[in-house]
């Protein structure tokens, strides 16, 4: 039998440490008050400015911007991570356009450093043998690059606790491994996008406390220390890949009914297909 091959590619970037959003200019000292306002007596009734009320509601029910500034943050620049130059394109858009629109001294503000930034140019993966096939992939974000195009032969890890690391030690250097559970690709059959009915919406809505600790559900409790679990051992689990020298990691994305790819789509670790 002909061993699997996997060639995966993943075009080479620069990731340079930035503060994320760079101040426009010095930011003045804060002005010293002379009274705490927390500790101001509240007044006993309140004079309502219902004219303003209303203007505001005018001006979100009958001129409202919402789906132009969307479509400008979404279609026109994408996805933002923070660090990326994307990142940077939407906060001097959201300064421009508020200046436009009349703000006064709109302008951005450093927050502090962040780390490296990260901007993918290009992820490809596809099987050679035993015959060849595209697969659609899309790189973690701050994943490194390859030095070229990588080649090797495929090993699946699955690794649940600190027991299951012994399986593996010593035996995926050059290997390009899959790490993830297993899961059923069926084929589509139902259309991609459905609203929900009116009852769907209801049930929704309903949400029952139970009589335990914080009111939180036992199923959702297990699912959450489930979860404190699997992040416990993420960098454990990254670092002993990199002491094993693997090629490169394929993890597969989450089932369509939570919320992941159809028909064989890799969703990343942020929801990106």
């Amino acid at each position: 039998m002909e061993t699997n091959h996997l060639r995966c590619f993943v075009a080479t970037f620069l990731g340079v440490a930035v503060s994320l959003y760079a101040a426009d200019k010095p930011k003045p000292a804060p002005a010293a008050t002379e009274t705490d306002p927390y500790a101001e007596v509240q007044p006993a009734s309140e004079s309502l400015d219902l004219a303003m009320y209303q203007r505001i509601r005018d001006e979100g029910l009958n001129h409202s911007h919402v789906m132009e500034f969307g479509s400008a943050l979404m279609d026109g620049i994408g996805p933002r991570l923070t660090g990326s130059p994307n990142a940077k394109k939407a906060n001097e858009w959201t300064r421009n356009t508020l200046t436009k629109i009349g703000l006064e001294n709109a302008h951005l503000e450093d927050w502090g450093e962040f780390g490296l930034g990260w901007q993918q140019l290009n992820t490809w993966a596809r099987l050679v043998t035993p015959d060849t096939s595209v697969l659609i992939v899309q790189a973690t974000p701050w994943s490194p690059a390859t030095n070229g195009p990588v080649t090797g032969d495929l090993a699946f890890v699955s690794i649940q606790d600190d027991k299951d690391f012994d399986k593996y030690k010593g035996k995926l250097e050059g290997k390009i491994v899959l790490f993830g559970a297993m899961r059923e690709v069926p084929p589509i059959d139902k259309t991609l996008f459905s609203r929900y009915t009116e009852k769907e919406l209801d049930d929704l809505a309903e949400f029952t406390v139970n009589a335990n600790a914080g009111g939180i559900p036992p199923d959702v409790q297990a699912r959450l220390r489930e979860r404190m679990e699997r992040l416990r051992m993420i960098d454990k689990i990254a670092q002993f890949f990199a002491d094993e020298k693997v090629a490169a990691v394929i993890e597969p994305s989450r089932g369509a009914p939570e919320g992941g790819g159809s028909g064989g789509v890799l969703f990343d670790d942020n929801g990106a297909p």
